[in-house]
């Protein structure tokens, strides 16, 4: 009781937060296999928020999450991130690795009130095992596996970011047989939900998470697969 007590006040701040900052900018940053948030099914827009700006990001999200990483902090976190700007930045499935392996990897340099991931892929994925991730087009597929990307960087580290995750719940005939516990079709709740340790979770919010790795609004998760929960924080936030 006192945890879900605890989590709604989470929730409550996520909401007040988008106030207590100067923000200028909302940064997308897109998932595996696509070169900018709008690639897809079509049914994927921008935040809209009075008094932000939203940026479209084009990161190729094909090769490597080091390239990745390397082309979001020089087109983006070094352009509208820095001065008197403040960033928000929200994240989708393998871009919740790249945003981890930068805070891991580069010396705080950047204005980043808060980041919001939908779907995280930062615990990796089962499918993403030799003779799996061929069947997808990019060869990024191929790092998101559970150990890969578990062992790139420190998780840990964020400098000092808050980082806030939601994760979704509707399996998918086929994939889910690969993935422990509750999932999306494409990661188990073990990654989505930031967990240090991989296996089968039912809940977000059983597992020990990574340091600043928060769960925002639920416990149990959305009811929707995970193309479906690719706009879901920025409907939470009313954006």
């Amino acid at each position: 009781m006192k945890r879900f007590a605890i989590l709604l006040l989470v929730a409550g701040f996520l909401i007040s937060a988008t106030s207590a900052f100067s923000a200028t900018y909302i940064l997308h940053l897109n998932g595996m296999c696509s070169t900018n948030w709008l690639d897809g099914k079509g049914t994927a827009r921008l935040a809209s928020a009075t008094g932000y700006t939203s940026i479209n990001c084009y990161v190729d999200n094909r090769n490597t999450i080091a390239y990745s990483a390397s082309q979001f902090k020089s087109n983006y976190l070094d352009v509208y991130c820095k001065g008197s700007n403040w960033c928000y930045i929200v994240n989708y499935s393998a871009g919740d690795v790249i945003m981890g392996y930068i805070n891991a990897n580069y010396t705080p340099q950047w204005n980043i009130a808060y980041v919001y991931t939908t779907a995280g892929a930062g615990g990796g994925s089962e499918i993403a095992i030799k003779g799996i991730s061929d069947l997808f087009t990019c060869n990024l597929a191929g790092q998101l596996g559970v150990s890969t990307v578990r062992n790139m960087y420190n998780h840990n580290d964020t400098n000092g970011i808050i980082i806030y995750h939601i994760g979704g719940y509707k399996g998918i005939f086929g994939a889910s047989a690969l993935l422990p516990g509750e999932d999306d079709g494409a990661v188990a709740y073990h990654s989505s939900g930031a967990c240090v340790n991989s296996g089968s979770y039912t809940n977000l919010c059983t597992c020990t998470h990574w340091t600043n790795h928060v769960i925002a609004y639920t416990c149990t998760g959305y009811y929707l697969d995970h193309y479906g929960m690719k706009m879901k924080f920025i409907y939470q936030l009313g954006w």
